[in-house]
């Protein structure tokens, strides 16, 4: 069976997260799965998704909105296509989705609709224009009409979805994102060994990463032994916040490490391994990767309630504490009550058995491919 993941442009990074992962996968339970789309340079293929078929489209003028050649794609090969996924539930997807569907009518339509739960409150405009977003929602209505599956990573935004399109909650699954197992338990077989490291991932600059966050929160936190190891792109402005914090507390230069981007996914994972607790200062997480990524290794977890799939990631807190957006009091005691929760008795191992058994591509995948009744 033929299963074609369809992402519009996509880059190398792309390829070890949802995007790459989920043909990746499919590709190991019997599909000749293919990533479809376009891309501004030619992408090798990370050790971590060898294997993984890509397919560049070329260039053409678009048709409206809508990519033509995906469109000339479609006509030429949609009837050998048993799967077309999709992602987003945009008003460029509803029209792949109905053309695919009208081409072949037996195969199967899935979007992964990779939302944050603000989007989910209430229904989507497709245009401004009050005339075209009547006609763009006439085929969301046809497009709903033939969807077989769609997903949503978090369970809040599995309601909010239900509540908002009714219709749609016949073919609505939760379905969260998960880290890439197969190899994670073939480069890193052994159990972790624990040190007093708290480690964070992310673009340290972005507004929406809000590291501003950890550098108010750390003069008021009170864990002499533990290090701080921030790992991630740094842009001019916030280097500029890094040597004045420095200057102000000449005491943390020993205690925390800015260690930039780091490129060698295993030097990354690395650290996974070593750290006791991870946390994330960002305003909001649609999903949070890094998180499933640490709870593999077993670190216990710091994050709120905006970052919309944490409480299903830690279980409630099972597996790690709140803080409250944006307040860096709040930041410290989390941090805090983390570092104690992750010197519990088997907390490493009950947390890595929790992400392994909940956030593995190897075991979504096959949920995935039941609910698509191919099991």
């Amino acid at each position: 069976m033929r299963w074609v993941t369809y992402f519009p442009k996509f880059e190398r990074i792309h390829l070890t997260k949802d995007v790459g992962l989920i043909p990746f996968y499919a590709n190991h339970h019997g599909y000749e799965s293919t990533l479809l789309g376009h891309s501004d340079a030619v992408i090798s293929i990370p050790d971590e998704v060898e294997g993984l078929k890509l397919e560049l489209l070329k260039e053409k003028r678009p048709l409206f909105f809508l990519d033509r050649a995906f469109l000339d794609w479609l006509k030429a090969n949609a009837k050998s296509v048993d799967v077309l996924h999709l992602f987003h539930l945009s008003r460029d997807s509803i029209f792949y989705g109905v053309y695919y569907k009208r081409l072949n009518p037996k195969g199967k339509l899935y979007l992964k609709m990779d939302a944050y739960n603000d989007h989910l409150i209430s229904r989507k405009r497709y245009a401004r224009n009050p005339i075209k977003n009547s006609l763009l929602k006439r085929t969301e209505k046809d497009f709903f009409r033939q969807l077989d599956l769609a997903t949503i990573e978090n369970r809040e935004g599995m309601s909010l979805a239900a509540e908002t399109y009714p219709e749609l909650s016949p073919m609505l699954e939760y379905l969260p994102n998960g880290c890439n197992d197969d190899y994670l338990g073939k480069h890193f077989s052994a159990p972790p060994v624990k040190e007093k490291i708290m480690l964070s991932v992310g673009r340290l600059g972005s507004s929406d990463k809000n590291y501003e966050l950890l550098l108010a929160a750390l003069p008021q936190l009170q864990l002499p032994d533990w290090e701080f190891a921030i790992v991630g792109p740094i842009s001019d402005d916030f280097q500029l916040k890094i040597d004045e914090f420095f200057t102000s507390h000449p005491e943390w230069r020993d205690r925390i490490s800015f260690m930039g981007a780091i490129s060698d996914r295993k030097e990354l994972y690395n650290l996974y391994s070593k750290a006791s607790v991870f946390f994330l200062p960002s305003r909001f997480e649609s999903f949070g990767i890094s998180f499933v990524e640490a709870l593999y290794f077993g670190a216990c977890l710091v994050g709120h309630k905006r970052m919309y799939a944490y409480r299903d990631i830690s279980k409630d807190g099972e597996y790690g504490c709140f803080f409250e957006d944006n307040d860096p009091t709040s930041f410290a005691r989390a941090i805090e009550e983390a570092a104690s929760k992750s010197l519990e008795r088997n907390f490493a191992k009950k947390a890595s058995e929790h992400g392994q058994n909940s956030f593995s591509w190897s075991k979504l995948i096959e949920k995935l491919i039941a609910k698509l009744g191919h099991d």
